[in-house]
Parts: C-alpha cells; sequence; structure tokens
C-alpha cells in the first residue's frame, strides 16, 4: 500500500493567470499526464479509506481537490474526470454556493467568479465527486473569536449535508488558517482536514492536517512530467522550504 499519496490542490479553471487558477487547456493535460503515467485519480475519502483498511486497490493513487467549488468545475473539470473515470474532492463555502467568490476575506487580484450551486454539488455527487466542507464564509479560522470558529466549522457541515443529503466528513481550512482552538474543533467534527502545507500527505501524519501539492506550482508543463519523480519531489521539497522561509519573516 502506498505510504505517500500526493494530494492536488486546485481552485478555478480559467485563463485570468491568478494566483488561483489554472487554464482549462493546462489542467486537461495535467489529468491525461497523470492517466498515461499510470496514476488513478482518487477523492479524499477513498484514500482515508485505504488507510483505514490497511489496503488499497490503485497502484498508483493520486488525490484530487477542489477548494471554493467554482462553476467552471462543471464545464473543464468534470468531463475530463468522467473521460479518465478519476474522482475527486471538492471543498465547497457552505453559504456562497450558487453566489460568487466575493467573501469579505477575498484576496486582491483574485477574480470574481460564479460558485456551485447547491443542485450542481449534487450533480456532482452522482458523478464520482465527494462534497468537503470549505467553512461557512472562507474565514481564516485563526482570527476568529471561539463561538465564530465553532459556527464556521460546525454549522457549514450542517447546511451542506441538509441539502445534499450525504455526508460531508472532510474540511478544507479556508487560507490554511487555524490555531489549535479551530483544529481541536475540526477534529472533533470531522473525518480529515486538509491544509496547506506544501508536500506529500502520509499515513503517519495528522489527518487533520494533510499537506497537499499546490498546482499553481505546476501550471508550466513541461515541469509537470518532473511530477512523480524523484527530482519532482525534490521541487516539492523546495517550494515547501520557500513558503516556511517566507511565512517566517511576513
Amino acid at each position: 500500500m502506498s505510504t505517500m499519496v500526493p494530494i492536488l490542490t486546485y481552485h478555478s479553471l480559467d485563463d485570468t493567470g491568478s494566483v488561483i487558477s489554472t487554464p482549462p487547456a493546462v489542467f486537461r493535460a495535467q489529468m491525461n499526464a497523470l492517466w498515461s503515467r499510470g496514476f488513478q485519480g482518487i477523492g479524499l475519502g477513498e484514500l482515508l479509506d485505504a488507510w483505514d483498511r490497511g489496503h488499497q486497490r490503485w497502484t498508483r493513487p493520486v488525490v484530487l481537490t477542489f477548494d471554493d467549488a467554482f462553476q467552471n468545475l462543471t464545464d473543464h473539470a468534470a468531463p475530463v474526470l468522467r473521460q479518465l473515470r478519476f474522482r475527486a474532492t471538492v471543498f465547497a463555502v457552505a453559504n456562497y454556493c450558487g453566489r460568487t467568490n466575493a467573501w469579505p476575506t477575498q484576496t486582491a487580484g483574485v477574480p470574481i467568479l460564479p460558485l456551485l450551486t447547491m443542485s450542481e454539488l449534487r450533480e456532482l455527487t452522482g458523478q464520482g465527486i465527494e462534497i468537503g466542507s470549505h467553512g461557512l464564509t472562507h474565514a481564516p479560522l485563526d482570527r476568529l473569536t471561539p463561538q465564530e470558529a465553532e459556527r464556521e466549522v460546525v454549522e457549514s457541515r450542517s447546511v451542506l449535508e441538509a441539502e445534499l443529503k450525504a455526508p460531508v466528513p472532510l474540511f478544507a481550512y479556508p487560507y490554511g488558517a487555524a490555531d489549535p482552538v479551530a483544529r481541536a474543533l475540526v477534529r472533533l467534527h470531522y473525518r480529515g482536514a486538509c491544509s496547506v502545507e506544501m508536500g506529500t500527505a502520509r499515513t503517519d501524519a495528522d489527518r487533520h492536517w494533510l499537506q497537499r501539492i499546490d498546482m499553481y506550482y505546476f501550471r508550466d508543463l513541461e515541469l509537470f512530467r518532473l511530477f512523480g519523480t524523484p527530482l519532482g519531489r525534490a521541487y516539492v521539497g523546495a517550494r515547501a522550504l520557500g513558503r516556511r522561509i517566507k511565512r517566517a519573516f511576513a
């Protein structure tokens, strides 16, 4: 069984060139490259199931995740995933479904785009895509009172489960931000959660602070050819170190 599995992070599939955007043509090429090299795209819940059982049916799994639940996923991700028989996890912002990503803490320079409706999310669940929570309003949990954090963590799951009529046991921290109180809440109410810490997920890691690989760093297709190779892993390690240094001096 694979003890180290990459979890890839995507946001919007568009051509704006923003820090959260992957061009649709690049995404399609990346997925085809993964398939041609024997990777199997799965959802996060499937990975946790396999780790709990101690065995898996895939030879080369890679977890595909999409934060924010942009509506362009239906046009550019869903058809490609269906064609390749890949699955994925989409983390939705519960109170913004069917609206745009113009939440109060939105970063400058990020394009404001429509998000999937609850009905569209339900349709995706029938196509092998699982839905997780990305909070109620995409608020950074480390800036909230304990009561506000509880609302973001707990109520977001309740809202999504009521609308989707399906369990929502997975969480992704907005902006990768959380203090000990928020992390304890997520641990109490979810099976697993994704951070924005750069790296490869491991069976012996904290399942409520799983590392991921931000695909912003692999938008160059020549660079993406290194993905999954020793050189590619070294590149991810270097990027992770760079991000830690940047945070230390921020």
